[in-house]
């Protein structure tokens, strides 16, 4: 009587049971190929091919940069190359907040629209009463008024005084155009306009970047320079600019055209400097 096989030997025995693949000619029933397999050689030669593939896979995230694709891996040097990035594009928007500001007073400047405290303030305002106050003689309010202005323009005077560490002890600005002087600086008038021949070219008197060109009915067309130490100068009552925002301009470079004024081609010249005109005619050479 044979014995009864249990299922782990017959399990093990289909495991060892051969099976023929053949590849056979359909034409002529040729056989052209002929593959004998078992389920086990089958289950080893898949998990010979899986382990390979899960090692290949092991080397190439391991050792090439495709590591940096998997979600939530990163190193300590990516860490702090991100917060030093986060870091400069909070410095960069402060720095691009700071240079519209600039550019919007210096736009003002140009269209006569003075606005006083365009910066605005952060401080909180107090009240003050009135019944503090006591009313000063004319006397009294001229000299106050000498006296803030005197205090208003004391670190730029400072600054010209001082020949040692001064930007002026060694500047020098190059004419706009041959003709003379017409009508000299002011305090009223921060400006000097200069004769020039019809539709001759206004030149560059420092080297730097234009930050400002366009038109407008006051100061016709116009273009305002950027140059070292926070030295602007703008030249106003051209006919035409020759040069973009964002150009840098060699000094003596032409980069406009000499409008009219009154039946005149005449040039305007204004120079700042933190926020202070200055009279060009002193430096030029």
């Amino acid at each position: 009587m044979p014995l009864k096989k249990t299922t782990r030997q017959r399990w093990l025995e289909k495991l060892k049971t051969v099976y023929r693949f053949q590849i056979v000619d359909e034409k002529h029933y040729d056989v052209k190929l002929v593959v004998a397999l078992n389920r086990l050689n089958v289950i080893t030669l898949s998990g010979i091919i899986i382990a390979f593939f899960t090692f290949l896979n092991f080397l190439l995230i391991a050792y090439t940069p495709l590591k940096q694709y998997i979600p939530g891996y990163g190193t300590s040097d990516s860490r702090r190359d991100a917060i030093q990035t986060h870091i400069k594009s909070r410095q960069l928007e402060e720095k691009v907040s700071q240079q519209q500001q600039y550019l919007t007073n210096l736009q003002n400047i140009l269209q006569d629209k003075v606005v006083v405290d365009a910066v605005p303030s952060t401080a909180k305002k107090q009240q003050t009463d009135p019944a503090v106050l006591s009313e000063k003689s004319p006397e009294e309010s001229k000299f106050v008024q000498s006296l803030e202005k005197g205090l208003q323009h004391a670190e730029l005077l400072e600054s010209i005084e001082d020949s040692r560490s001064s930007i002026f002890s060694n500047l020098e600005l190059q004419k706009p155009v041959k003709g003379g002087i017409r009508t000299g600086f002011t305090e009223v008038n921060p400006s000097v306009t200069f004769a020039a021949a019809t539709q001759e070219q206004v030149k560059a008197i420092l080297s730097g970047n234009v930050i400002l060109s366009g038109t407008s009915p006051e100061s016709g067309a116009f273009i305002a320079v950027q140059a070292d130490n926070q030295l602007v100068y703008i030249l106003k009552n051209n006919s035409q600019v020759l040069k973009k925002t964002g150009n840098f301009v060699e000094m003596g470079e032409v980069i406009a055209i000499a409008g009219a004024q009154n039946n005149q081609a005449v040039t305007v010249l204004e120079v700042w400097y933190k926020g202070q005109a200055i009279n060009p005619v002193k430096f030029l050479k």
